[in-house]
């Protein structure tokens, strides 16, 4: 994979991340009563966890396929790696506080809410992909 791809596979990682964080973070001002505003430095973390979201996937980029093992360990290391960034970033900004419980529970749950559709979505836009190239492959073989 070439740079220009790597990029663009970096680029849609942080377009959905973010994207997944405001739709999260939209949710949480509606329902949650008294926190009805976002500040330029919340939108500015948020593009950091996006940025870093992107960068830390660049050990998955480097093989076509990995061994099942390997690949469990990159997710592990990977969802790792986000919510630190995350809770950090979150505790930095004063999105939560370690002192309540509940908050670190909700914004724990809005992690993994995020990186799983995150995650449902790229599995479906690779199984869509993949169901293409087949059907493609299909035709060719059988015009030949």
């Amino acid at each position: 994979m070439n740079f220009k791809e790597k990029f663009k596979v970096m680029l849609n990682i942080h377009t959905r991340v973010v994207t997944g964080i405001f739709f999260v973070l939209c949710f949480y001002l509606f329902w949650i009563p008294g926190y009805s505003s976002i500040r330029i430095i919340d939108i500015l973390g948020v593009q950091l966890i996006g940025l870093i979201s992107a960068v830390t996937y660049l050990p998955f980029l480097v093989e076509k396929e990995y061994s099942k093992s390997v690949l469990a360990v990159l997710n592990t290391a990977y969802f790792l790696v986000i919510n630190s960034v995350v809770l950090i970033t979150g505790y930095k900004l004063e999105w939560f506080s370690f002192q309540f419980k509940k908050s670190v529970i909700a914004m724990e749950t809005m992690i993994i809410a995020v990186y799983a559709i995150t995650k449902v979505i790229f599995y479906l836009i690779d199984y869509t992909d993949a169901a293409k190239l087949n059907k493609k492959i299909q035709e060719r073989n059988r015009n030949n």
